[in-house]
Protein backbone atom coordinates (compact mmCIF):
# COMPACT_ATOMS: atom_id res chain seq x y z
CA UNK A 1 0.00 0.00 0.00
CA UNK A 2 1.12 3.87 -0.61
CA UNK A 3 1.12 6.28 1.42
CA UNK A 4 0.21 9.70 0.48
CA UNK A 5 2.52 11.44 -0.37
CA UNK A 6 4.44 8.65 -2.11
CA UNK A 7 0.82 8.17 -4.24
CA UNK A 8 1.13 11.98 -5.22
CA UNK A 9 4.70 11.52 -6.29
CA UNK A 10 3.90 8.54 -8.31
CA UNK A 11 1.05 10.67 -9.98
CA UNK A 12 3.21 13.10 -10.49
CA UNK A 13 6.42 11.32 -12.10
CA UNK A 14 3.93 9.03 -13.95
CA UNK A 15 1.83 12.29 -15.54
CA UNK A 16 5.14 13.50 -16.47
CA UNK A 17 6.43 10.80 -18.21
CA UNK A 18 3.15 10.12 -20.26
CA UNK A 19 3.82 13.72 -21.40
CA UNK A 20 7.47 13.31 -22.52
CA UNK A 21 5.84 10.21 -24.62
CA UNK A 22 3.07 12.25 -26.28
CA UNK A 23 4.99 15.51 -27.14
CA UNK A 24 3.17 18.25 -28.41
CA UNK A 25 2.38 17.87 -31.67
CA UNK A 26 2.34 21.83 -33.16
CA UNK A 27 5.27 22.92 -31.73
CA UNK A 28 6.03 25.74 -34.39
CA UNK A 29 2.10 27.09 -33.69
CA UNK A 30 2.69 30.66 -34.28
CA UNK A 31 2.59 33.22 -30.78
CA UNK A 32 -1.05 34.58 -31.29
CA UNK A 33 -2.07 32.14 -33.36
CA UNK A 34 -2.01 29.00 -30.80
CA UNK A 35 -5.36 26.84 -30.92
CA UNK A 36 -3.87 23.62 -30.28
CA UNK A 37 -3.49 23.42 -26.56
CA UNK A 38 -6.50 25.78 -25.62
CA UNK A 39 -9.02 24.15 -27.63
CA UNK A 40 -8.07 20.69 -29.69
CA UNK A 41 -5.99 18.64 -27.56
CA UNK A 42 -5.61 15.75 -27.98
CA UNK A 43 -6.69 15.54 -31.21
CA UNK A 44 -4.72 14.14 -33.96
CA UNK A 45 -5.41 14.13 -37.56
CA UNK A 46 -5.09 10.77 -38.63
CA UNK A 47 -5.31 8.82 -35.22
CA UNK A 48 -8.57 10.59 -33.59
CA UNK A 49 -11.74 9.22 -34.68
CA UNK A 50 -15.56 11.05 -34.67
CA UNK A 51 -16.37 9.82 -31.02
CA UNK A 52 -12.73 11.84 -29.43
CA UNK A 53 -13.75 15.05 -32.10
CA UNK A 54 -17.45 14.68 -30.27
CA UNK A 55 -15.53 14.83 -26.87
CA UNK A 56 -13.36 17.52 -27.65
CA UNK A 57 -15.41 20.06 -29.14
CA UNK A 58 -19.06 19.22 -28.41
CA UNK A 59 -19.93 18.20 -32.31
CA UNK A 60 -18.87 16.44 -34.96
CA UNK A 61 -19.49 19.86 -37.07
CA UNK A 62 -16.93 22.06 -35.23
CA UNK A 63 -16.57 25.11 -33.35
CA UNK A 64 -17.42 28.87 -33.16
CA UNK A 65 -14.82 30.67 -31.28
CA UNK A 66 -15.16 34.96 -30.76
CA UNK A 67 -13.32 35.31 -34.17
CA UNK A 68 -12.66 32.05 -35.21
CA UNK A 69 -14.64 28.40 -36.55
CA UNK A 70 -12.87 25.17 -36.10
CA UNK A 71 -14.19 22.79 -38.55
CA UNK A 72 -13.30 19.28 -38.50
CA UNK A 73 -12.65 17.13 -41.70
CA UNK A 74 -12.86 13.03 -41.53
CA UNK A 75 -11.68 10.52 -43.86
CA UNK A 76 -13.47 7.86 -46.03
CA UNK A 77 -12.56 5.25 -48.13
CA UNK A 78 -13.42 5.92 -51.62
CA UNK A 79 -15.85 8.83 -53.25
CA UNK A 80 -16.57 11.52 -51.03
CA UNK A 81 -20.13 11.08 -51.98
CA UNK A 82 -20.06 7.23 -50.11
CA UNK A 83 -18.54 8.64 -46.88
CA UNK A 84 -22.47 8.92 -45.75
CA UNK A 85 -23.01 5.63 -46.22
CA UNK A 86 -20.04 4.66 -44.01
CA UNK A 87 -20.24 3.59 -40.24
CA UNK A 88 -20.36 6.61 -38.09
CA UNK A 89 -17.14 6.97 -36.52
CA UNK A 90 -14.95 7.97 -39.05
CA UNK A 91 -11.20 8.90 -38.53
CA UNK A 92 -10.32 12.87 -38.23
CA UNK A 93 -8.47 13.71 -41.64
CA UNK A 94 -7.71 17.55 -40.34
CA UNK A 95 -8.25 20.43 -38.88
CA UNK A 96 -9.37 23.89 -40.39
CA UNK A 97 -9.23 26.95 -38.70
CA UNK A 98 -10.95 30.25 -40.08
CA UNK A 99 -11.09 33.68 -39.19
CA UNK A 100 -14.64 35.28 -38.65
CA UNK A 101 -12.96 38.73 -39.85
CA UNK A 102 -9.61 40.12 -41.28
CA UNK A 103 -6.35 38.76 -39.58
CA UNK A 104 -3.37 40.19 -41.05
CA UNK A 105 -0.77 37.44 -41.05
CA UNK A 106 2.51 39.87 -41.45
CA UNK A 107 1.78 40.89 -37.81
CA UNK A 108 2.74 37.35 -36.63
CA UNK A 109 6.57 36.29 -36.88
CA UNK A 110 6.80 33.13 -38.62
CA UNK A 111 9.10 30.78 -36.29
CA UNK A 112 12.13 28.69 -38.50
CA UNK A 113 11.13 24.96 -39.61
CA UNK A 114 8.47 26.41 -42.35
CA UNK A 115 8.49 25.73 -46.32
CA UNK A 116 6.88 27.80 -48.71
CA UNK A 117 4.31 26.50 -51.92
CA UNK A 118 1.45 27.88 -52.86
CA UNK A 119 -1.67 26.51 -52.86
CA UNK A 120 -5.83 27.47 -54.31
CA UNK A 121 -8.82 26.97 -52.80
CA UNK A 122 -10.74 25.92 -55.29
CA UNK A 123 -14.57 26.29 -54.58
CA UNK A 124 -13.94 30.33 -54.66
CA UNK A 125 -11.03 30.34 -56.94
CA UNK A 126 -8.56 32.05 -54.55
CA UNK A 127 -4.59 31.66 -54.68
CA UNK A 128 -2.58 31.53 -51.25
CA UNK A 129 0.78 31.29 -49.60
CA UNK A 130 1.42 28.49 -47.87
CA UNK A 131 3.44 27.90 -44.61
CA UNK A 132 3.78 24.62 -43.45
CA UNK A 133 6.02 22.46 -41.49
CA UNK A 134 6.72 18.84 -40.43
CA UNK A 135 4.30 18.28 -37.90
CA UNK A 136 1.45 19.10 -40.70
CA UNK A 137 0.89 22.60 -39.54
CA UNK A 138 0.02 24.77 -42.29
CA UNK A 139 -0.60 28.38 -43.11
CA UNK A 140 -3.02 29.81 -45.52
CA UNK A 141 -1.87 33.28 -46.42
CA UNK A 142 -4.43 35.30 -49.19
CA UNK A 143 -1.37 35.69 -51.98
CA UNK A 144 -3.64 38.20 -54.22
CA UNK A 145 -6.40 40.20 -53.25
CA UNK A 146 -10.15 38.50 -53.88
CA UNK A 147 -13.21 39.50 -52.96
CA UNK A 148 -13.58 39.99 -49.44
CA UNK A 149 -9.39 39.26 -48.87
CA UNK A 150 -6.98 41.22 -49.37
CA UNK A 151 -3.46 39.99 -49.68
CA UNK A 152 -1.61 39.02 -46.91
CA UNK A 153 -4.97 38.31 -44.86
CA UNK A 154 -4.72 34.74 -43.17
CA UNK A 155 -7.27 32.24 -45.06
CA UNK A 156 -7.11 29.04 -42.76
CA UNK A 157 -4.77 27.46 -40.85
CA UNK A 158 -4.32 23.77 -41.08
CA UNK A 159 -3.92 20.71 -38.76
CA UNK A 160 -3.22 17.71 -40.33
CA UNK A 161 -0.92 14.77 -39.78
CA UNK A 162 2.19 14.89 -40.43
CA UNK A 163 3.61 13.71 -43.39
CA UNK A 164 4.82 10.51 -42.03
CA UNK A 165 1.87 10.18 -39.65
CA UNK A 166 -1.08 7.72 -40.77
CA UNK A 167 -3.56 9.21 -42.59
CA UNK A 168 -5.28 5.89 -43.79
CA UNK A 169 -7.64 6.54 -47.05
CA UNK A 170 -8.51 10.27 -47.18
CA UNK A 171 -10.85 12.41 -49.53
CA UNK A 172 -10.00 16.08 -49.84
CA UNK A 173 -12.64 18.79 -49.58
CA UNK A 174 -11.06 20.63 -52.45
CA UNK A 175 -9.22 22.87 -50.65
CA UNK A 176 -5.41 21.43 -50.89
Amino acid sequence: MLTPPTAVLFGVLLAWNLAAACPEPYPNEIDGLRFYAPYLAPLRPGHSDTKEVVRVLGSDQGLDLNDWRIHVYFSCKGDVSTCTHEPYNRPLDSIKITPKRRIRFNSFRLPEGFSYSSGTVSEINIACNVYSDDSGLEYWVVARGHAGYRKGDVFMIRYGPSPGGKTGDTARTGQR
